[in-house]
């Protein structure tokens, strides 16, 4: 058996769990661990195994130490016979072993060029004026007219289907809201022409709004961002909106809101500077990537190569007749 086949099996058992927290104390790198074989291993051995390996040993390490220990004696005692019998100078083990310590080698390098580029500061100042809507945020009021929906889906021969229309029905015969939706829709439009009249917002939320939590603070919602978990036809309205302004009612399931706007804002660059060196990071690896893998693209010449030549059939001998009797 190969010798990668060989650690590949013995290893196999150790990373077969998922990975927990590291099980590590902070006892003195050369306290002796354990000894299998009359050889040692020290806390700072199994620290380094743990620390650099596949991640799920550790929840072996930490259930059960003792196989995971075995695990890796066993491991350095394949080793070192396959050095003794030079195992890893010998085809084709050895540019298996090569191409096992390029791959390793290569993806340390590229998480150190990802990691390490140092993104200069005049990109960063510019990537955020350029980008500046991305980082806003708005302070709104908002009033909210519910309303009991009078369509119902036709029920089709889907289970999809089926199901909407039932929801639909539940929803409709549990329905609290003493507006139909044409109701609503003739309060919303009242409530826009009393606001943008001048009328005190806040005194409208408190005769209007059915939404009790924002009701108890005049109307005031959590502040919306670009990103935030607000549906996106109320984040659409509120950034259409400037300072002051009212927007038309606007439907989100079974509600619509009058969404005033208090201010807007845009964050400081110190609160989005991490996101932004992260952006611009990756943007650097994702074009070096690129560039490196044009210029290595390779041209084939010979693509027959690599399709396996189909098997020839053996001739036919010649027929065989059976003697007549």
């Amino acid at each position: 058996m190969k010798l990668v086949a060989l650690l590949a099996a013995s290893a196999a058992f150790i990373y077969a769990q998922a990975p927990r927290a590291l099980p590590l104390t902070d006892m003195p790198a050369d306290t002796v661990v354990a000894r299998s074989d009359g050889k040692p291993i020290t806390a700072g051995e199994i620290r380094s195994l743990l620390g650099s390996g596949d991640p799920s040993a550790v929840n072996l390490a930490k259930t059960d130490p003792e196989r995971f220990l075995g695990s890796v004696f066993v491991m350095r005692y394949l080793a070192s016979e396959a050095a003794k019998n030079h195992l890893a100078e010998e085809s084709p083990l050895k540019e298996e072993i090569q191409y096992l310590v390029d791959r390793i080698v290569a993806n340390a390098m590229i998480n150190r060029i990802r990691e390490n580029y140092q993104v200069p500061q005049e990109d960063v100042q510019a990537f955020y004026t350029k980008n500046s809507n991305r980082y806003e945020q708005a302070f709104i009021k908002a009033i909210t007219v519910g309303f009991c929906s009078t369509i119902v889906p036709k029920t089709g021969t889907t289970d999809a289907e089926i199901a909407a229309a039932a929801k639909a029905a539940f929803d409709a015969a549990h329905c609290e809201s003493k507006h139909t939706e044409e109701e609503a829709k003739a309060i919303a439009a009242k409530v826009v022409a009393r606001a943008r009249a001048g009328e005190d917002f806040a005194k409208l939320v408190k005769e209007f709004s059915e939404d009790e939590m924002s009701k108890d603070s005049a109307g005031d919602y959590p502040v919306v961002t670009r990103t935030s978990s607000y549906k996106d036809e109320i984040k659409k309205a509120v950034f259409a909106l400037k300072d002051g302004e009212v927007s038309d009612p606007v439907r989100s399931g079974n509600y619509l809101y009058i969404i005033k706007m208090r201010e807007r804002t845009v964050l400081p660059l110190s609160s989005v500077m991490e996101q932004i060196l992260q952006e611009l990071k990756q943007k650097h690896f994702t074009d070096w990537m690129q560039e490196i893998s044009f210029r290595f693209k390779p041209v084939i010449e010979h693509p027959e190569f690599f399709i396996k030549a189909p098997e020839q059939q053996k001739p036919a001998g010649p027929e065989k007749t059976v003697p007549q009797q």
